[in-house]
């Protein structure tokens, strides 16, 4: 793997601030969008691109705050551009550090926002789950086999997140499907579906600057969590299939929705499905030696990076639910009983 800015590598790589907006090629920029807290990520990188015409077009907005609006209006003034001049915003998944600028932006411009059609769909269930939350939590906290010492740490990460979510879904106004042209005249700019992180995740192939925007499928210094979004079976067994199909695209510059631009995606897919592979290898053996182990037994027993009594709050939360999507994974292949 090759970075392809210094300033976006040098940032990922000590935690600094979101370094400042630059052209990535004639007609494409990157500006990274901060994102509130302490830990990585701590900003997103929106894409805008030029058509033929001069219209003006964005791959994930950002994190909507009003730091970043008038961050990214004083970047589009310095292009002698404002927001009326944006024609189109595509966003890769449903999550706020993506989606959640694409609201102001439309109302600005009038500009049609674009997501998968799934993805549309899983934006209506996770606000329905939404609702059910205070109701579902005990029984999953259950089920999941959690200790009665835990149980208030993890609901409470629970309701943090309740707030978080909008009472009403997003809705987009156009839905995308796998090889669907974006309305960007002059480009070659296609839809490639890449569930896993969410189920209606998409990946945006410009096939004549050889370039591939992942957004948060493929990153170059972290493993994505999984399942992160509206209901899906096999989210482990959904993103294996998308590195697949990513794969295709070796020789194009990727472009993620985090950290740095870099070269080298066959060598990064690999790294990645490896990653998941041996997860999945462990906890079939955990499962092997004890078949009927609840959730919390299996992911003790897990070789995580961090140390599983260092795991707290959101981090266990995510180790737990991580744990459960391999445990279903392995279920569907038949490794390990219902």
């Amino acid at each position: 793997m090759l970075a392809l800015s210094q300033a976006e590598y040098d940032a990922e790589t000590t935690g600094g601030r979101a370094p400042e907006p630059s052209a990535a090629r004639d007609g494409l920029w990157v500006v990274p969008q901060p994102m509130p807290g302490e830990h990585s990520p701590l900003y997103t990188l929106t894409y805008l691109l030029r058509d033929d015409r001069g219209g003006l077009h964005l791959i994930d907005p950002g994190f909507g705050s009003d730091a970043n609006h008038e961050r990214f209006v004083a970047f589009l003034a310095g292009l002698g551009a404002s927001p009326a001049d944006i024609s189109s915003i595509t966003v890769t998944h449903l999550h706020h550090d993506h989606l959640g600028a694409a609201e102001r932006l439309r109302r600005d411009s009038g500009a049609p926002v674009a997501v998968h059609r799934i993805e549309q769909a899983a934006l209506v269930a996770v606000a329905e789950e939404t609702r059910a939350r205070s109701a579902t939590r005990p029984e999953r906290l259950d089920a999941w086999g959690v200790p009665a010492e835990r149980r208030a740490e993890l609901e409470a990460v629970s309701e943090r997140a309740a707030q978080r979510e909008p009472s009403a879904p997003f809705e987009a106004d156009r839905l995308l499907e796998t090889g669907d042209l974006l309305d960007i005249p002059g480009r070659d700019i296609r839809v490639l579906h890449t569930p896993g992180h969410t189920p209606g995740h998409i990946s945006v192939v410009d096939a004549d600057s050889r370039v591939l925007f992942t957004g948060d499928h493929l990153l170059p210094t972290v493993f994505p969590g999984l399942g992160l979004g509206g209901p899906a079976a096999d989210p482990v067994g959904d993103y294996l299939r998308s590195l697949d199909a990513i794969d295709a695209f070796g020789d194009h510059e990727v472009f993620p929705g985090h950290g740095y631009r870099f070269t080298g995606l066959t060598e990064r897919v690999e790294v990645t499905r490896q990653h998941h592979l041996t997860r999945s290898a462990e906890i079939a053996e955990i499962v092997r030696l004890d078949p009927h182990a609840p959730i919390w037994r299996i992911a003790e027993r897990v070789h995580w990076s961090a140390g599983w009594h260092n795991l707290r709050g959101f981090y266990l939360q995510s180790a737990l639910a991580q744990t459960e999507m391999h445990v279903n994974h392995l279920r569907a292949q038949g490794l390990a009983a219902s």
